[in-house]
């Protein structure tokens, strides 16, 4: 079976809009916005499309999760010709086939932090986000332990703590 990546010429750029992740991109479709910003879209490019989706709003100190993941023209065209309620639904949930997608950290819309994880197909949009959490309570406390810049030590140290009392939230 095979699992499409991310394009690593799209790959977020830290300090970028988490909607504008990367100069590259030539267009940005946005699909929602929450006051203003973009919370679902698709990313542009000629030869590789990638879908991006604010996870949950804004979780504690400011921080916004982000994900990104490659679509291919048929998930183009779902995405046109669907209902909005219906948007992520076998893109992001009940999806037929595992898929690689990169999880962004924001701070302010601000991305400052990422990691590429392979999303298990099948999940429902609740154990989705129970997974997403997990895995990323996980990146976040390796990078910690294996030493980050200091310029972006205190944000990845706050948004562990969010991300732990989120994830002790929706398990508990």
């Amino acid at each position: 079976m095979e699992v499409t990546v991310m394009d690593k010429a799209l790959m977020p750029v830290l300090g970028n809009l988490a909607w504008v992740p990367h100069a590259a991109i030539e267009r940005v479709e946005i699909l929602d916005r929450f006051n203003g910003v973009p919370t679902l879209g698709v990313l542009e490019q000629p030869d590789a499309n990638h879908l991006f989706w604010r996870v949950l709003g804004y979780v504690p100190e400011r921080f916004s999760i982000w994900i990104y993941a490659p679509i291919d023209e048929a998930e183009v065209a779902h995405l046109e010709e669907c209902e909005s309620d219906e948007l992520l639904e076998g893109l992001v949930f009940d999806c037929d086939r595992p898929r690689y997608i990169t999880v962004g950290l924001a701070e302010n819309n601000r991305l400052f932090f990422e990691r590429e994880w392979r999303m298990p197909a099948g999940h429902s949009a609740e154990a989705m986000r129970l997974d997403l959490l997990g895995f990323l309570l996980d990146a976040l406390t390796i990078a910690q332990a294996e030493g980050l810049p200091a310029s972006r030590r205190d944000a990845v140290s706050r948004a562990t703590q969010a991300v732990r009392e989120m994830t002790l939230t929706a398990c508990g």
